[in-house]
């Protein structure tokens, strides 16, 4: 059946006579098929002489979305799809250690130890946002791989105002904001030996549909449908790995530099007043990005001070957040 829905995803009315000679089977067992998917839920539309469509629905399945890639790697060969799973960024380095190509995907649609930055827990309920990881081997020394977080941000900012006309900010080093709320993390693992960089797996989760995040907390983040009507998931994901692949090989091909600008044009972190915590504990002014990508903040000493990583809050009406 999942060739069948491949026949019908881009939408359009297909004729039975023309599906049963893609598939290879009568037209009988097409009808049995079709009535098996619509038991299933899935909301196909018969339209007498002119055949079968598939109904407007946001579902995830490969079989919706493959045809419409336009990447050259990403999405191309390993797809790892379930309805549900604990993490994907786990599952994926299950798959990167047997030797997964560049460019494998394992996505879900609800995640039961989804994992966000500073070990949190990222709360991934079914059907409403986008839960997904890719696996990366670029051509990149190890000291340089923590330079992907930035094309995994840009990636999606891009995609997302794209497919859903929503521009997004960023919040150093990689969350997405909307209009102050968070809407998007990435976590970003990876395996290196000292002279050789092995893969990198870049998880993302985007919160698209309402129920995407917990009451608790409403007041810092929120999902894409409060702010626009979203693109079918598969559209982000799609705009999404196209985007990657692009900020990707401008990371390999012009290093840093081919990024900053970009990048330094949607962080609102630039400029305005942090809260540092982690690692080290200050408050002061971030002024500027270094060529690794560390933050470069003015502290209450006017003493220039690089962060690594740890929680960086920025000042906002209501305090720090």
């Amino acid at each position: 059946m999942a060739d069948l829905l491949g026949l019908l995803a881009g939408g359009g009315f297909v004729s039975g006579e023309r599906l049963s000679r893609e598939l290879g089977v009568t037209r009988a067992a097409v009808w049995k098929q079709i009535h098996a998917l619509q038991d299933a839920g899935w909301p196909i539309e018969s339209g007498g002489k002119r055949g079968y469509r598939l109904g407007a629905c946001d579902r995830l399945e490969p079989e919706l979305w493959r045809g419409s890639l336009t990447t050259a790697a990403l999405g191309r060969d390993t797809v790892w799809y379930r309805e549900e799973t604990d993490s994907t960024n786990r599952q994926l380095k299950l798959l990167a250690a047997e030797g997964a190509p560049h460019g494998s995907l394992c996505l879900c649609e609800r995640q039961t130890a989804g994992r966000g930055r500073m070990g949190r827990v990222w709360q991934s309920p079914a059907g409403v946002g986008l839960w997904q990881s890719v696996l990366l081997r670029p051509s990149l020394p190890p000291e340089r791989a923590a330079l992907i977080t930035f094309c995994a941000a840009l990636a999606m900012a891009d995609a997302v105002e794209e497919s859903c006309g929503l521009p997004l900010d960023i919040k150093w080093p990689n969350d997405l904001l909307c209009r102050g709320k968070k809407v998007c993390g990435i976590l970003l693992e990876m395996s290196a030996e000292p002279d050789r960089l092995e893969y990198v797996v870049a998880g993302v989760g985007l919160n698209v549909l309402p129920g995407s995040v917990p009451e608790e907390l409403r007041g810092q983040a929120a999902c894409l449908a409060e702010f626009c009507e979203p693109a079918p998931r598969r559209e982000i994901l799609c705009r999404y790995l196209a985007c990657l692949e692009g900020w990707l090989e401008r990371l390999e091909t012009g290093g840093w530099e081919a990024v900053a600008g970009s990048y330094k044009a949607r962080c609102v972190t630039l400029g305005r007043a942090v809260r540092v915590s982690g690692g080290q504990t200050m408050t002061g002014t971030a002024e500027d990005l270094d060529g690794q990508g560390c933050l470069l903040v003015r502290d209450e000493r006017g003493e220039l001070r690089r962060v690594f990583a740890g929680d960086v809050s920025v000042r906002g009406v209501m305090g720090y957040v």
